[in-house]
């Protein structure tokens, strides 16, 4: 079998621009074609035309940030497809390139100034253009209107400030476009209600925007939509009950704005809804029971919000659920003995609410992911916090929508600040593929669990702030993965570990005043009744306890009252003691 070949240089445009315009035609045009990609080269700057030296030579050097050579491409009149992201063009867009172009990638680069509105007029072929990454820092002009046969609109990653065009496209009842990528640019002002007349659309990225309004009520018209972004801007107003039209819905992000009201039921039409982020909005009320009927959710992001009640049994249903995060609501009562059984869960965040009660010892084993059996997309790093990216790109071959999405988070539960009490469970102490625990700031009690041993893929542990008791197991101190330690404010006692694996952790064992090291450990420092083992939840009578412990009371109360009456004596027979405690204070207003 021959060696596969190597792949092409990017940057060996003039090769590229050949097959482009490789389409049959007459000699005398290809002659043409020869003498217009020859001119583009003599364009370029001298490092940039070395790399074009030959049609199959290494790259030598990036095109250098020079204005893009629009005459002499103009000259390559059957050029259909042009890809020229990714260097350092810089300058404004030109009007005069092929009209014969159906897509256009002018990507990561340094282009200025605006999108003209000749553009649209100058390319009627143009079915693609992909202006993202660039320097775009001009408004776009309110009569900047794409024709109907464009598919693909990519604006995303400029600086592009004022209002979105009223009607981006002409004939938007007749548009044939798939997706409209706005995001991350400072488009201000109200989502137009003309975007929700392009029923064509099946992507729509306004994320990272200054936006501002209620989200379109027409916005279930676009029933062919998959993908909806609206995530970081300053959208206000309750989630649409007409999001339900959108009935093809695969991402619905809209995190990040100040959003009102409760979710609404009609939701659970999206059957066939995989990510749902209403994240840190002012949403209220409780999770409603019918979005049990959304069972293809695989991450879901409710954090940051003022959703209270309960634990709705809708959550159960999610059964595809890798990523849960409720975090920082007013959820409150018991959790649910399902909580921790999802199969392929991944993260589970339910920190900052009011649940109370036991942890329910169940479901820890079924998890492939968190005990240690691996997964889809399960990053070798930790990833905190998690980040969630949705793609989208246009087939120009099929004219086809291709979407997904890449979860990068760490193998995680995080059940702190909330009021749980009793013993840790086992189970969830066990669990192999966990690589963050955090159950701080609660009411935990009881010893900590030797099992944590077995959690070989371990970096962050924090049981700070319960009422933990006994000694701190040896087997911590071996975790090799572990990078972050925090066990403080508990009530644990003993000697520590005689390996030096707690070393790393400086801090670590702060407020728990039963614990000692070394020498100076007294021989029942490791007894519950030992007077060292002090709580920190205590009284103020709590460290005296134990053997002999209110002898040492007394002679502890003895030594303070004989220290004040000699105290006393030296300031009645100091003159100058008197005279600065008695002096006469002058007051001024």
């Amino acid at each position: 079998m021959p060696p596969a070949a190597a792949p092409l240089p990017h940057h060996l445009l003039a090769f590229l621009l050949l097959l482009l315009a490789s389409a049959p035609r007459p000699a005398a045009p290809a002659s043409a074609d020869r003498a217009a990609l020859l001119a583009f080269r003599a364009a370029l700057s001298p490092p940039s035309r070395a790399a074009l030296a030959s049609w199959s030579g290494p790259a030598l050097a990036d095109l250098a940030r020079r204005p893009l050579p629009a005459p002499a491409l103009a000259l390559l009149r059957r050029l259909r497809t042009l890809d020229l992201s990714g260097n350092a063009l810089s300058g404004e867009l030109p009007c005069s390139l092929p009209r014969s172009l159906q897509a256009l990638d002018l990507s990561r680069n340094a282009l200025s100034g605006a999108v003209p509105t000749c553009l649209p007029s100058s390319l009627p072929a143009l079915r693609s253009l992909n202006l993202s990454a660039n320097l775009l820092r001009l408004p776009l002009s309110p009569r900047l209107s794409f024709p109907s046969r464009l598919a693909a609109l990519d604006l995303s990653r400029n600086a592009i400030p004022g209002a979105v065009p009223p009607r981006i496209v002409a004939d938007p009842e007749n548009s044939a476009l798939l997706l409209l990528d706005l995001s991350h640019n400072r488009f201000s002002g109200e989502i137009p209600a003309g975007v929700t007349a392009i029923r064509s659309l099946q992507g729509l990225f306004f994320a990272g925007n200054q936006l501002s309004g209620e989200i379109p009520s027409g916005i279930g018209n676009l029933t062919y939509l998959q993908v909806l972004d609206l995530s970081h801007n300053r959208l206000s107003g309750a989630v649409p009950a007409g999001l339900a039209g959108c009935f093809q819905l695969l991402y619905l992000r809209l995190g990040g704005n100040r959003l009102s009201g409760a979710l609404r039921p009609e939701l659970d039409a999206l059957d066939s809804l995989m990510v749902l982020d209403v994240s840190n909005n002012k949403i209220s009320g409780e999770i409603p029971l019918p979005l049990a009927g959304c069972r293809s959710l695989e991450v879901v992001n409710l954090s940051g919000n003022e959703i209270s009640g309960e634990l709705s049994s809708a959550v159960a249903k999610w059964q595809s659920l890798r990523f849960l995060s409720l975090a920082g609501n007013q959820l409150s009562g018991q959790l649910p003995d399902w909580m921790f059984s999802f199969p392929v869960l991944q993260w589970l965040d339910l920190s900052g609410n009011k649940f109370v009660g036991f942890i329910p010892d169940g479901g820890f084993n079924v998890s492939a992911v968190l005990n240690g059996g691996g997964g889809q997309g399960i990053p070798s790093e930790e990833v905190l916090p998690p980040k969630l990216f949705v793609s989208a790109s246009v087939d120009t071959m099929s004219w086809q929508l291709n979407l997904g999405y890449d979860l990068q988070s760490t193998t995680g539960i995080d059940l702190s600040r909330n009021e749980f009490r009793g013993a840790i469970p086992e189970g969830l102490a066990a669990m192999k593929g966990l690589e963050y625990l955090n159950l701080s700031c609660n009411y935990l009690a009881g010893q900590i669990p030797e099992g944590l041993g077995e959690m070989g893929k371990l970096r962050t542990l924090d049981f700070s702030h319960n009422v933990l008791s006994g000694e701190v197991p040896p087997v911590i101190a071996s975790m090799t993965e572990l990078e972050v330690l925090n066990l403080s404010y508990n009530s644990l006692s003993g000697p520590l570990p005689t390996t030096d694996g707690l070393q790393k952790f400086p801090g670590a064992l702060a407020g728990n005043p039963g614990i000692c090291s070394g020498e100076g450990c007294p021989e029942d420092a490791s007894m519950p009744g030992g007077k060292m083992a002090g709580n920190n939840h205590r009284g103020w009578l709590g460290g005296w306890h134990g053997e002999n412990g209110w002898v040492s009371l007394g002679a502890f109360c003895i030594s303070t009252m004989t220290s004040f009456y000699v105290s006393l004596a030296t300031l009645l027979c100091s003159s100058k003691a008197r005279n600065f405690v008695f002096r006469p204070v002058r007051a001024e207003y």
